[in-house]
């Protein structure tokens, strides 16, 4: 029968019994890897919001004609506030995985998985540290986007233990990946690198975990159970493709340019006409393909696009990339090579 838990039920585990040595084997390196931002990282590493803090050449936004108007002050202004905004939502999305991860620990129902999560607990608060740590030297922290609030608020909703797992360790943390893999690439900033450095190591766990624990628990759930967790993941992953492609991903961005001084009503004027004329926001070349390379092979790798839900993608002209090289490669050794 389907489960119709609360989301605040508690799964206890009495035998204590490690009954998949992967998962255990992924604690082990969560201890192993523990990481303290006192010591580890170098904080006395200048940020020059002048600087190439996400590098000019590899943002796509830099090359409309707009852009080209502004003097350099106005260019590293605009630079500065603008990294900061994209940093802001990471670490927004890193509070969303640091609740997500206390609620799994007492959600998943067996002993060696309730230890891995509770380790990435302690990954997901050492993270919201050191972006909030980071962003106040660069420049201030933005308000999260009305988008990413929502979805993060249904992921911490939702019933199914497994569908959170979803939401945050497949799709947003996929999300977070790219961005944190092409920003550590390019970045002109050594703190921001070195840092990166160490979330990312922690975060090959996190999507392993996904990889090891959730296929099987997606194929023993009741149909019906199943069949929500699908939908779930689909409405989450058209939201995500809708924030990347549109305006909608453009919440809060107003601010940035009012901070470095640009009129926004000039910059969306100036916008339409660039795209009326054939302008496109294209993906840097190099830089590792977000949505294609992890966010959706790792939702088709879960065993979540079923025959049922398959034309739902389709006909939000949402395309199922099923290669998932990228991610066992980040899996495997915690960093990936950028994409040609």
């Amino acid at each position: 029968m389907p489960n119709n838990s609360d989301v605040s039920d508690v799964r206890w585990d009495w035998s204590y019994e490690v009954e998949q040595p992967k998962l255990e084997s992924l604690y082990e390196k969560a201890k192993r890897d523990q990481w303290n931002a006192d010591v580890e990282i170098d904080w006395s590493q200048p940020v020059d919001p002048a600087g190439k803090i996400l590098d000019p050449e590899r943002m796509a936004l830099l090359q409309l004609e707009f852009f080209k108007q502004f003097s350099k002050s106005q260019l590293e202004a605009f630079n500065a506030h603008y990294s900061a905004w994209v940093l802001s939502n990471l670490l927004h999305g890193e509070q969303g995985a640091l609740m997500v991860a206390g609620q799994l620990v007492a959600m998943v129902p067996d002993y060696e998985a309730k230890l891995y999560v509770a380790s990435q607990a302690m990954d997901e608060a050492r993270h919201v540290e050191v972006f909030a740590r980071y962003l106040r030297k660069l420049d201030k922290i933005y308000p999260v986007q009305r988008t990413l609030k929502a979805i993060l608020e249904d992921i911490v909703n939702t019933p199914h233990w497994q569908a959170k797992t979803v939401g945050m360790q497949v799709i947003l943390e996929g999300l977070a990946l790219g961005t944190f893999i092409n920003v550590r690439a390019a970045t002109g900033c050594a703190l921001l690198r070195q840092l990166l450095g160490y979330v990312t190591k922690d975060e090959a766990r996190h999507v392993a975990f996904g990889n090891v624990y959730l296929s099987t628990a997606i194929a023993d759930m009741h149909a019906d159970d199943r069949a929500e967790v699908e939908d779930f993941a689909f409405q989450v992953t058209t939201r995500i493709v809708s924030m990347r492609r549109g305006m909608e991903g453009m919440d809060g961005f107003d601010a940035v340019l009012e901070e470095s001084g640009i009129d926004p009503k000039d910059f969306v004027v100036a916008i339409q006409k660039e795209v009326a004329n054939g302008f496109r926001l294209d993906s840097t070349p190099g830089a590792v393909h977000t949505l294609s390379g992890l966010v959706i092979p790792g939702v088709v790798r879960a065993g979540l696009v079923s025959d049922r839900i398959r034309p739902s993608y389709e006909a939000a002209h949402v395309k199922l990339f099923a290669d998932t090289r990228t991610l066992e490669e980040f899996e495997q050794t915690g960093n990936v090579r950028a994409t040609t």
